[in-house]
């Protein structure tokens, strides 16, 4: 089903699995830009930290979080993270997205005075910025790649039951025959 970008058809679509399971992972979003942002206030304002710390912190402590909701949330995958097939990519698109980000608040933190207002404010936009670059391309990755419905991995544990299964039975009509 193609995706119609007009009122009636994005309230169409909103009612489809993918539909629901776009603005779940639009919900996780918000919940890890909001975390992010408090992180940063946090580091900013309350510790005095500099920038680019700062945002680094408010990054990978909101990092674990985004995983578990995507995962068992958007995706409603269930089982233990796999370290190579779900973990370290999404690492990758997270540390993708921080450096977009510290790139984007190294060069707004220079054009204002420190422990300012406006200083403050650059730094939480730059880093809306950095990860919003990122965030269509992560969606398309963990649906289509990582987590989606289509997708399964040996790492599953439904898969891997499925697999037993079919390969004891497979073994046990090679022995009658």
């Amino acid at each position: 089903m193609d995706l119609i970008l007009t009122p009636r058809g994005l309230l169409e679509h909103s009612r489809t699995e993918a539909g629901r399971r776009m603005i779940r992972y639009a919900a996780t979003s918000a919940v890890g830009v909001a975390g992010t942002q408090v992180f940063l206030l946090l580091f900013l304002v309350a510790l005095r930290w500099d920038a680019v710390p700062s945002n680094l912190a408010a990054t990978m402590l909101m990092s674990i979080p985004a995983f578990l909701l995507n995962k068992y949330w958007v995706w409603g995958k269930s089982g233990r993270a796999h370290m190579r097939r779900e973990v370290i990519p999404f690492w990758i698109f997270t540390v993708a997205g921080w450096a977009l980000s510290t790139g984007a608040v190294a060069v707004v933190a220079g054009l204002s005075e420190p422990e300012t207002l406006v200083h403050t404010l650059s730094v939480m936009a730059a880093t809306i910025t950095g990860f919003g670059v990122l965030w269509i391309l992560k969606y398309m990755f963990l649906d289509k790649i990582m987590f989606g419905t289509d997708h399964h991995t040996p790492y599953d544990e439904d898969y891997e039951r499925e697999e037993a299964v079919v390969e004891a039975q497979a073994t046990a009509s090679a022995t009658e025959s």
